[in-house]
């Protein structure tokens, strides 16, 4: 990098500086700050890097459910030049620029905040001032332009934007008239599904199929126009790659259980690569198609890399750089280029923030940044090298200020069976011995706590409570080893985990031993019922939001168990008879469960049906145990509703005084 850049870095830290700064004052932060909903996300850059199309959230309501625009802003000015608006409930779950002046725009319906979005609703194209407006592809609906009905997903886009988009669907064999050849390889699914992946104009919606395979929910990596690679899992969860040297060879299937494929180079004999063998955590790889040859690029002992966690160069999309999550960020650089050398002197301009490179312009010159920490939910800037400037955009959730938020410290400890764990621990700025919650991540499988800003532990550190979030077996970023850890450990090993990071904390003199609550949501609302059943004593009090009470209720029902993966996995991480199913659901233990309890739940959960919560209530009303509750009558899975949030907050807040006494 000249000394001119580096030297520009130096003099724009004032201007980012200034533009994350508020008045902060001493005065409690009310709840209804960590309720609030971020206004603008999912900003995606243009190709050309004048505009961004951002997703901007116009009402939340439980009612009516949450309303959403796609806006088109020019930048860096934000001067808005184009709109959309979506159907209520229905959220953009992907906004992409299939040209400069062309957009496509994956949505979802929300199923609740914890889930997050449900199946796509539907594929919209658009040009960027909003006319020219299709719906290209609907799951539930026949009304795709080119696609067949079925399941379908975005694929990717050609190297050079030319309006085109890739998208893999699952249909039935009688949907496509004609096909490809494919060689009849059945790993799982229904003997007439299928997995097609087409190359599609998103101006006319006409689809030209490029690649099938004879299984559905495999997805494909695409070069020269041409399916090569196809990976996806077996009904058992185990991985498989299958490779292709052009269309009309049939595909061959290669020892691929520790690898996932992500993108080809450009001269279309090698590959990039997530590998991860004998259970490690996954690295980042560059070898052959059939996996010869291989490099390592990045790795590290502890922590995994995702495919979300490699960064590239504009076209031949080469790899510059990877980020290992567990614990702080940490960026491994695996090129020098020009990119590496921006992302470096950002990264040391702003220490206390994690920086990402959220979109990058077809030629490069023109990159959104994004810079996050555990203290600031974060704020998108432009930067440009022609001339070299770094312009702030918006931040993520204005009204909330850093300096007033608490430290997040990652954290690791050994358990009592010698398992390597990680996690954060959130403390007020002042104090030691304090009263502790910790707050389990639902999941539990292959979902894990990172270190960014987190609504609910910064609320409960302004109230002065420490917060303890671990990474239990079973959690993602650890490796397959580490996931599979946590398979018919739900109510056993993870909870043990859980028990011994309580142990950790007060020994340490981080927590008061006796005052200690445990809270979570979904599988962590779970948790929060079985850890006072596993340790007697330990807890005072616990919050159950959106928690199992009872497995054979999941089990038995067929909105959960729709397919044979659906009921295999299940019957691997959990098991499917009653007497395993008993032993780790709460509902049967109740004479070990003596800590009052807060019980909370959406009616309309589709997820873990509010039958969880009720039949809970019950049984604590029969045996004349102490609960409370809060059962709101539109939400979900998780509450959407800003309103429902705040109350949420303050009814916590109120239940963790009265048992905690702080």
């Amino acid at each position: 990098m000249s000394s001119c850049l580096r030297g520009f870095f130096v003099v724009c830290v004032s201007c980012v500086v200034s533009f994350q700064a508020f008045a902060g004052g001493a005065a409690a932060i009310p709840a209804s700050d960590f309720a609030r909903p971020a206004q603008i996300t999912l900003p995606s850059l243009s190709p050309d890097g004048q505009y961004i199309a951002a997703s901007v959230r116009d009402k939340v309501d439980a009612d009516d459910g949450s309303k959403y625009t796609v806006g088109v802003f020019h930048v860096p000015d934000m001067k808005p030049v184009g709109r959309m608006m979506l159907q209520p409930s229905t959220i953009p779950l992907q906004i992409i620029w299939t040209s400069n002046t062309r957009l496509i725009i994956l949505t979802a319906k929300e199923v609740g905040w914890l889930e997050g979005p449900a199946k796509i609703a539907d594929l919209i194209s658009v040009n960027t001032d909003g006319s020219n407006q299709h719906s290209m592809f609907g799951w539930g609906t026949r009304n795709g332009r080119g696609l067949p009905f079925g399941r379908g997903g975005f694929s990717g886009l050609p190297p050079t934007p030319n309006g085109h988009f890739y998208w893999t669907s699952s249909t039935n064999n009688d949907n496509i008239s004609a096909k490809g050849t494919a060689s009849v390889i059945r790993i799982h699914g229904p003997s007439d599904m299928v997995s097609d992946v087409f190359d599609v104009d998103s101006e006319t919606g006409d689809a030209k199929l490029i690649g099938t395979f004879s299984n559905p929910g495999m997805q494909f990596v695409i070069h020269d126009d041409t399916a090569r690679i196809a990976y996806g899992v077996d009904d058992h969860d185990h991985r498989m790659v299958f490779i292709r040297d052009n269309a009309d060879q049939p595909w061959r299937q290669i020892d691929g259980t520790s690898a996932v494929p992500l993108r080809i180079s450009e001269d279309g004999t090698h590959a990039y690569w997530l590998y991860g063998p004998n259970g490690a955590p996954d690295a980042l790889a560059y070898a052959n198609l059939d996996l010869s040859n291989l490099k390592i690029l990045a790795s590290d002992n502890f922590g995994g890399i995702g495919a979300q966690d490699v960064s590239w160069t504009p076209y031949p999309q080469k790899p510059f750089a990877a980020t290992v999550e567990t614990g702080r960020p940490k960026t491994i650089y695996v090129d020098d280029d020009n990119w590496a050398t921006i992302h470096k002197a950002l990264s040391e301009q702003y220490p206390d923030y994690a920086i990402k490179f959220a979109g990058m312009s077809g030629d490069g010159t023109r990159v959104l940044v994004y810079a996050y920490s555990d203290k600031d939910p974060g704020f998108y800037a432009l930067f440009t090298l022609t001339p070299v400037s770094l312009t702030p955009l918006f931040r993520v959730l204005p009204w909330i200020d850093p300096h007033q938020m608490a430290s997040r410290q990652p954290i690791r400890f050994k358990t009592r069976d010698g398992l390597d764990l990680d996690g954060y621990l959130t403390m007020p700025a002042k104090g030691k011995n304090l009263p502790l919650v910790i707050l389990p991540h639902g999941g539990p499988i292959d979902i894990r706590d990172k270190w960014n800003y987190d609504a609910w532990p910064q609320f409960l550190g302004n109230l002065g409570y420490a917060v303890l979030q671990v990474n239990y077996r079973g959690s993602a970023g650890r490796g397959k080893g580490f996931r599979l850890a946590g398979y018919r450990q739900f109510g056993t090993g993870i909870q043990q985990d859980l028990i011994d990071a309580v142990h950790w904390a007060v020994d340490q003199g981080y927590a008061d031993k006796n005052r200690v609550c445990t809270f979570g949501a979904s599988f962590g609302g779970y948790s929060a019922l079985m850890l006072p059943i596993r340790s007697p004593g330990t807890f005072k009090c616990a919050i159950d939001y959106a928690g199992v009470s009872d497995f054979t209720i999941i089990r038995d029902d067929p909105e959960q168990q729709h397919s044979d993966y659906a009921h295999n996995v299940f019957n691997e991480q959990i098991g499917l008879d009653d007497q395993t199913i008993k032993a780790i659901s709460p509902l049967y233990h109740l004479d070990d469960f003596n800590v009052p309890v807060l019980i909370v739940h959406g009616e309309k959960d589709p997820r873990v049906p509010v039958k969880n919560a009720e039949v809970l209530r019950d049984a604590l009303e029969k045996s004349g145990k102490p609960y409370e509750w809060l059962v709101k009558p539109k939400e979900l899975h998780g509450f959407y509703s800003e309103a429902d949030n705040t109350d949420f907050l303050q009814q916590m807040q109120a239940f963790l005084a009265k048992y905690l006494g702080n």
